[in-house]
């Protein structure tokens, strides 16, 4: 099962373009935080940064009520986009 649910900060407004097909396609990058406490006692601290992307009318509706700094709920799946380098 490939299943993913997030919640966390936009990074950035959504970014919403059009596909040559007319599909509409919105992208945002969304900060989650996870805190613990450290072997000394210190709280600690990470962010990990997500690119979502979503599609068609769940992408108007993102780019149309989404903001940068916004908390979101986001539920979907997980997939990498590979790449390499000469």
């Amino acid at each position: 099962i490939n299943k993913v649910t997030l919640v966390g900060n936009l990074g950035s407004d959504p970014d919403m373009r059009q596909t040559q097909s007319g599909m509409a396609v919105s992208k945002f990058s969304l900060a989650t935080k996870e805190t613990w406490m450290g072997k000394d006692g210190q709280k600690q601290e990470e962010t990990s940064w997500h690119t979502v992307v979503c599609w068609n009318k769940l992408a108007e509706n993102c780019a149309k009520y989404l903001q940068k700094g916004r908390q979101v709920y986001v539920e979907g799946r997980i997939k990498y986009d590979s790449s390499e380098k000469d």
